[in-house]
This record gives structure tokens, sequence and C-alpha cells, in this order.
């Protein structure tokens, strides 16, 4: 197993199987990862793609994994509820998004207050280098690529809403380097024109 391999089985793919309750994953792609999760969880994913769709519910439905149920779908409009989902989960999601502000506002809206965004997702490399050429890049390989911007950074998308960064784990791969990340929903309320964090926070 390369060592990219290894940081996204020890650090994603492995959390993945620890969660209980309701899931949401955004962005499944292959459904490599809708192969990982407890059978006691209840997982619903969306992918934007219909070909993603129809191959993942033809693969869960030979493996008999009916607690995961698919759907095709957009991380900026989700059809569910406030506070619908215990965690929400992403791979190499928010990079390929339309809108990351909307996607977080609408992530931060479903998940319940205290609930985790658990994600593994392209980010600014810490070379100076390949985090030029990332920029320049990002445009021409977007029109290439299925709309993956190699200039993502999630942490600061994240920070558009109340979450607070519980881990983010880096692995250094030229213009595509990973970021592990568990972030937690904040409960904010306002009060006389500020906004107090709540709920966990410090």
């Amino acid at each position: 197993m390369s060592k990219y391999n290894e940081f996204k089985q020890v650090n994603f793919l492995s959390r993945l199987s620890t969660l209980k309750g309701k899931i949401l994953e955004l962005g499944f792609g292959d459904a490599e990862t809708l192969f990982h999760y407890h059978h006691d969880a209840d997982v619903v994913a969306i992918e934007k793609n219909r070909k993603w769709v129809d191959l993942a519910r033809e693969k869960l439905d030979s493996r008999g994994f009916s607690h995961v149920r698919v759907m095709n779908g957009s991380a900026e409009e989700l059809p569910f509820p406030d506070g619908e989902f215990d965690f929400i989960t992403s791979s190499f999601m928010l990079c390929s998004v339309d809108s990351q502000p909307d996607a977080i506002r609408e992530m931060y809206r479903v998940l319940k207050a205290g609930g985790s965004y658990i994600a593994l997702e392209h980010t600014l490399s810490k070379n100076s280098l390949f985090r030029g050429l990332q920029k320049l890049l990002a445009k021409p390989v977007s029109k290439i690529a299925d709309n993956c911007h190699l200039n993502s950074d999630p942490l600061s998308v994240i920070g558009m809403q109340p979450f607070q960064v519980l881990k983010a784990e880096y692995f250094p791969y030229y213009l595509e380097p990973p970021l592990y990340i568990e972030a937690k929903k904040i409960q904010a309320t306002r009060r006389t024109g500020s906004v107090i964090m709540e709920a966990g926070s410090k």
C-alpha cells in the first residue's frame, strides 16, 4: 500500500466504520467509501453525477448493503430538514462543488448541534512551489477534471460557519495534498450584535 493510500485508510476510511446514527455522505463518486460504514449506521449518500448513482445502487444491492441509500443531488441544495444528521462525511468533494460557501452552509444547517463533519479533502500545498502551481493551474485543470479545483482551501471554507476544528492532518502529495478534517458544529446565538459560541466552544 502506498503512503498516500495508507494515509487515506488510517485517517478516513477506518473512521467511517466507527460512526453510528444518521450519516450523510456527499459526493461518493465510485462508491468505494460506502462499504466502510457499520451495518448499524443509517447512511444517505448524495452524488451529483447520475452515472455514479446508478453504479452505486448496483454495487450496494449486490453486496446487501441495505443500510446505505444513494440519491442524485447537490451539496449546495440538500433536501433535508434542519438538524437531521449526526455526521456528514465527504472525500474530495469540496474541491469540485459550484459554490463552497453554499455547500458548507447547507452542511451546517442539516447537522445536529454537536454533530461532526468528517472529511478527506484536497488542500493547498505547504510547499511554496506546488502551491503556486496549484493556483496557476486551478482554472484550466477544473475544465478537464470534473470541476476539481487544485487551489481548494477547505479549512477556510469550513471557517465560514460556526465549526470547531478538532483535527486536521495533512499529507504532502505534490499538487493534490489531502487533508483529513474533523469539525464539530457549534451552536451559535446572537447577543447584542455579536455571535457567542456555545455547546463545547473554548
